[in-house]
């Protein structure tokens, strides 16, 4: 179905090919996940399938697309459109109409389908991606996850022999993304689309895949098949990709396996220790001790939102919220009775559903957005008589969607405006500071515009540490990083002390680095407390369509309280005898999932 042949890219302007190389097979039928590191060309890739690149794009283009026998080089981007089906990676860049409905149509309009197929394939597709209750919703009212579930509507309802989709669920909540990725893997195996598809959560991909291919500095280096790819543990860990927390756990105590649920882990675990009576497991060092050390080894650090010295922390609030209803739309509130205090230091991470407000609450703690009803102080300043430009240089605010805040000629310009603007002393020394924190100092004199998805978002990140401000706001700061760029960037907010909001879906993240989790549903907190409080709660995370890790999963059916894979593997090495080899009793329970498991009791 394609076949790439020694494929090389440069974008126009560059002297550095972006793809170099390319060598690449994809049977007819197969679900592919294409991964690397970020800004190595995974995205590019895909723009090639359907003739974006070169027919759009210009640049230097050679080698040898064939799409089921077709050379891209010898047709337009309009045939290659019909059998290719691209869902970007900014739903905002593929998003043009104004309703749901139209959106959706479109494309089934522009290939002249019958009004009555037309509608029959607008609803199948809504449905198909758990979105048929906003037909008529205006696309401007959808949060970040909803547009994204759009986009792949937009492409299901004309059912193309190619799905390629460039971190289609990055944006979408855990719930939501196992339901879509169920319909694409659905349609992959009944009507056997081929399906390649970008992501950095390989955790939460991995499972649906039939390959693994990685990606490393415009070349493929890596293809096996998933159920394979996990034994070569140690390319994951050189380029900093995440792994699954059941492989990472198994590796760990010197089992070689790669389950990829905490189901399939119990049934390693029982049959390993049926075999054997006994499992030794190997004590992990704690990355914290040396952030720039070589964690080859490790599922990533220990997760515990208790790391932070709660004495430490000042207790007067920097951020209070009373009685807080607001919304777009007088007759529409987003957020409903919201009441909250934040103290100096804290990091919070924002949970929930998609569409449950939790942007629209950063909008109105950087002022953007008005109280329909109630107030809500910021620095002990009423925002409903602010405008936003008067908490400029003391509240940060990076949005959802980076490139609204990238403007300048290079990402040193965007690093350097916030603090000219400001008329702050130290310009050059605050610019390659925050550039440095993102990792991102080797491209300051890049183009923002011309960067992947990641480094344009640790670009926007670095613009607003710059400026040193006293409060920052972060939405959905993980989305096109990989796991090294993800733990640099909270390592340093955790270890510069800010006070910190979040909004995420990466429950392992928020785990980590948060102090408190908030869960928002309906426009409402319908939970605040620290992260181990919060994850045992199954009833409140099944309302917000989060889901436990998959090692707190293993360690309650072990009857451990362990939030990390560093966490079990040290209680395990601890407690060996205690917990390992103990009577495995064949009783099922349900896990968060609803699915029955097998259960290795104490």
């Amino acid at each position: 179905m394609i076949e790439i042949k020694d494929l090389w890219y440069t974008y126009p302007g560059r002297t550095e090919p972006t793809l170099k190389g390319i060598n690449l097979k994809v049977k007819k039928g197969e679900f592919v996940l294409l991964t690397g590191p970020t800004g190595c060309g995974k995205s590019t890739l895909l723009k090639t399938l359907n003739g974006i690149i070169p027919h759009e794009s210009g640049g230097i283009f050679s080698g040898s697309i064939r799409i089921n026998g077709t050379e891209t080089i010898d047709s337009n981007h309009m045939e290659l459109s019909r059998g290719v089906g691209l869902v970007f990676q900014n739903p905002d860049d593929q998003i043009f109409s104004t309703t749901v409905e139209d959106e959706v149509a479109f494309g089934p309009e522009n290939l002249c389908f019958e009004r009555e197929e037309i509608d029959k394939k607008v609803e199948e597709a809504l449905q198909m991606v758990g979105m048929s209750g906003h037909r008529l919703s205006s696309t401007n009212s959808l949060s970040g996850g909803q547009k994204q579930r759009i986009c792949i509507a937009n492409m299901l309802a004309m059912m193309p022999e190619i799905l390629a989709m460039d971190e289609p669920v990055s944006q979408m909540d855990p719930g939501g993304t196992q339901e879509v990725l169920n319909t694409v893997r659905e349609l992959n195996r009944k009507l056997k689309i081929t399906v390649l598809l970008v992501e950095h959560r390989l955790h939460e991909l991995a499972p649906f895949a039939d390959r693994i291919v990685i990606m490393d500095g415009g070349k493929i280096i890596f293809d096996q098949p998933a159920s394979k790819a996990f034994d070569y543990l140690e390319v994951f860990h050189r380029l900093g990709l995440r792994v699954p927390e059941p492989v990472e756990l198994c590796h760990a105590l010197g089992i070689r396996a790669s389950p990829l649920s905490a189901r399939e882990a119990l049934l390693v675990l029982n049959r390993k220790n049926s075999k054997e009576n006994m499992i030794t497991p190997r004590i992990l060092p704690n990355p914290e001790e040396n952030i720039g050390a070589d964690t080859s080894a490790l599922a990533g650090p220990a997760g515990n939102n208790d790391s932070v010295n709660n004495d430490s922390v000042n207790n007067d609030s920097i951020i209070s919220i009373r009685d807080l209803w607001s919304g777009y739309d007088k007759n529409l509130m987003v957020l409903k009775c919201i009441n909250l205090e934040i103290h100096k230091e804290e990091r919070i991470a924002v949970m929930g559903t998609n569409g449950s407000g939790k942007s629209t609450l950063l909008l109105n703690l950087a002022a953007m957005l008005k109280p329909y009803k109630g107030s809500v102080k910021v620095l002990g300043e009423d925002t409903r008589s602010k405008n936003p430009y008067s908490f400029a240089g003391r509240v940060g605010f990076v949005f959802q969607n980076p490139d609204l805040m990238l403007f300048c000629d290079s990402a040193e310009e965007e690093a350097r405006f916030g603090p000219v603007q400001l008329k702050f002393e130290n310009i050059e020394e605050r610019a390659r500071t925050s550039l440095e924190a993102m990792s991102i100092l080797n491209l300051k004199q890049d183009l923002p515009q011309s960067l992947s998805r990641g480094q344009r978002l640790r670009t926007a990140v670095a613009s607003v540490l710059s400026i040193d401000p006293e409060i920052i706001l972060l939405d959905e700061p993980t989305t096109g990083q990989d796991r090294v760029n993800i733990e640099q960037m909270m390592d340093y907010f955790k270890n510069n002390r800010s006070t910190l909001v979040f909004c995420t879906h990466d429950i392992e993240i928020a785990m980590l680095y948060a102090t408190r989790i908030l869960v928002m549903n309906e426009g409402r907190i319908i939970a605040d407390g620290k992260g181990r409080e919060v994850i045992k709660n199954i009833e409140i995370l099944r309302k917000a369509s989060l889901t436990q890790p998959p090692v707190v999963e293993i360690a309650n059916y072990l009857g451990v309280d362990a939030f990390s894979v560093t966490e079990l593997v040290e209680m395990l090495a601890c407690r060996g005898s205690e917990v390992i080899n103990s009577d495995v009793i064949n009783s099922e329970v349900i896990n968060s999932e609803g699915i029955k498991c097998e259960v290795i009791r104490c």
